[in-house]
Order: C-alpha cells, then structure tokens, then sequence
C-alpha cells in the first residue's frame, strides 16, 4: 500500500510538473494544459488508494484489538499460575514451621521432663540477678580504661589532664565520667579511672600506648583496661 501511494504521488509530481506536492499551486488545474478527463482521472486514482489504505488500516486495527485480548487473556494466566504457586509455597512454609515447632516443644518437653524426673538443681532468682549484673557490670568495664603516669596537679582536674594527654596523639575522647583512684599521695601521681561512651572508643585509646611511650612529655603514661581484682590477679 505504501508503495502504491508512494508512486501515485510520483506521477502526479511529474505531471504537475511540482516536485512538492505540500506547495502545489491551485492554478495547477486550472490552466490549458490539462482536460477535465486527466484531472478526473487522477482523482479517482487518488480515492482507490485512499479506500486501500483505509482498508488496510481498518484491518490492522481489529488484528491489533485480536493482539490485545490475547496479551490481556496470557497475562491473566499467568498471574493465576503465580497465584497458584504463591499459595502452594506458603501452605509449604506453614507446615514446615508447625513441624518444626511441634519437634522443638517436643524436645523442649522432653528436656523439662528429664530435668524434674533427675532432680537437677533449681536456679534461684538471686543467682539469675548475680549473672546478670556481673554480666552488666563486665560490659561497662569494656568502656572503661585506667590511666597510670599522668602528673597530678590541684589546678588541673583529671578530665582534663586526660584530654591533654590524649591530644597528644590525636584524639579527642568522649569522657562520661572521670575520677582519681585512691589517696592523694606525695610520691606518686594516683591512676585515673576514665569512663567513655562506648567499648570501641576504650579500645582505640588503649591501642594509643605505644605512640604514647614515644612522646616525651607522656613517655610515663601507661594505659590499661578497667579490669576486676581477680581479673589482675
């Protein structure tokens, strides 16, 4: 059909003599030149091709409505057949957990039962509090270090002299809490407890000893984690 129309407005250019259809002027069929045969001639040739491509689109459109329904009635399917295999997978993940939490109970029931049938010992509410409040205690000496060598002044507290020493390495601690352990003595400057906001912040200060050793205003400065009597002993 393309290729009709295509040559029709070839010919009719080259009879026209216009090599532009779009700016074909209207004396073009008024002049001596062309009899009311030719012109009607070229008219009707000009409606053949227009019924043609009517047609031939008329014909596209209902293929592409056919299209259409097929693409809507696969799609349709095959939302179904995921539907379908949706639900199949979640009964399977259903009964799968109720197995498994009906052998855990099981075992759990069976543990409980020997428990009481051997008469193991029964832990008490007071050893459950001690566990766990060594526990807590444990994690928060994790974010604790004890600093040993820094010179005691009375005009400087110990927060400060702490962030001095530790400026000399680059780092700026987060200190929650700071004190001086034990008696003010005259021989020895007393170790400090520093209290930081996390276990990692501890690490990394304490990973400062060495570079600390090697500067020679804190080559006495020793850095140690916050650890129990048994612990050091």
């Amino acid at each position: 059909v393309l290729f009709d129309v295509s040559t029709m407005l070839h010919k009719f250019s080259l009879r026209t003599k216009c090599p532009d259809i779009t700016k074909m002027p209207q004396d073009v069929f008024t002049g001596t030149d062309y009899k009311t045969e030719v012109v009607s001639m070229w008219f009707v040739e000009t409606l053949q091709q227009l019924k043609l491509c009517y047609d031939t689109l008329r014909m596209s459109t209902g293929k592409i409505d056919q299209l259409k329904g097929e693409v809507i009635s696969l799609q349709k399917d095959e939302l179904q057949n995921q539907r379908r295999q949706f639900c199949e997978s979640q009964s399977e993940t259903v009964n799968n957990i109720q197995t498994t939490l009906k052998s855990e109970l099981k075992s759990y029931s069976d543990a409980v039962a020997s428990t009481f049938s051997t008469r193991a010992p029964i832990v008490s509410a007071q050893d459950i509090a001690a566990v766990v409040e060594n526990v807590v205690k444990t994690e928060d000496r994790g974010k604790n270090i004890i600093l040993f060598g820094v010179d005691e002044d009375d005009n400087v507290g110990a927060e400060k002299a702490v962030v001095d020493v530790f400026n000399n390495v680059g780092e700026k601690p987060h200190i929650s809490y700071c004190e001086r352990l034990g008696k003010k003595g005259s021989d020895r400057p007393r170790p400090i407890k520093v209290c930081l906001t996390n276990g990692d912040a501890a690490v990394r200060l304490r990973n400062c000893g060495k570079k600390l050793r090697d500067i020679p205003s804190t080559r006495r400065v020793f850095v140690a984690p916050d650890l129990t009597h048994e612990e050091r002993a």
